[in-house]
């Protein structure tokens, strides 16, 4: 047996076994109710969306840990927008209140989590950028307006993939919630999509997500002790704000 190691996500470790299964594990006892939300969560999803969705096969909870088949497929580059398109309406137009999913007040949640960045990120900030991540975060009080549906609340690349050309397949959804779907635009209208037609508070929105994004790596760096990860993050919200 071939056993591969993937140690880049934040809340799991993952052992791929022989290319076929994905072995998931939580990093911290917080995350084994993220996990417990998306196990309950993916067999509502598995037949309602156009792409394939982990099927756990086998849940432990004495260690925490599921165990799926493997979705073949590489990180999503620029492929297929009218795919991951279809993938998002399907998304967001799942009945919520059939899903085994709570809501939760966005605008609160986003500034009790603004308010963390503040105690652990700031100080690594010269008062610059302090000033600009402040304006950011002023503007969490904006995050109105929209039709609350589910969102995936974390896609980017290595969480889309891509075969023969066509988004096959999306993975990790520990983090889905239900709140604004401008969340699940964000890294789609800055890197591979910059020009799709969307709603143009919509596109205000995802700014918002997308220049807060390196805050939660900031966070992750420092709180984990891997000081390169941490600047390398540092570069990046640097960038963006």
């Amino acid at each position: 047996m071939s056993l591969v190691a993937i140690d880049e996500g934040f809340d799991f470790e993952v052992i791929v076994a022989d290319d076929a299964w994905v072995f998931r594990f939580p990093r911290r006892s917080e995350v084994v109710l993220a996990l417990e939300q998306e196990a309950a969560l993916l067999p509502a999803l598995a037949d309602a969306l156009p792409v394939e969705v982990p099927r756990f096969a086998h849940i432990s909870r004495e260690p925490p840990y599921v165990v799926y088949p493997m979705i073949h497929g590489t990180p999503l580059v620029d492929e297929d927008g009218d795919g991951v398109r279809a993938f998002l309406n399907s998304l967001h137009a799942l009945d919520i209140a059939e899903l085994p999913v709570e809501g939760t007040d966005w605008v609160d949640s986003y500034k009790a989590q603004c308010a963390v960045f503040e105690g652990l990120v700031f100080p690594l900030l010269d008062d610059p950028l302090r000033a600009k991540a402040r304006t950011l975060f002023d503007e969490v009080d904006s995050l109105t307006g929209f039709e609350p549906a589910l969102v995936h609340a974390d896609l980017g690349a290595e969480h889309m993939l891509v075969r023969d050309g066509r988004l096959a397949g999306v993975i990790d959804w520990a983090d889905a919630r239900v709140g604004d779907p401008a969340l699940d635009y964000a890294w789609l209208l800055h890197e591979p999509f910059p020009d799709w037609d969307v709603d143009p508070d919509l596109r205000r929105r995802t700014g918002f997500y997308h220049r807060l994004a390196p805050f939660y790596s900031v966070h992750y760096g420092v709180s984990t002790g891997r000081p390169e990860y941490a600047d390398r993050a540092l570069a990046e919200l640097a960038s963006r704000l």
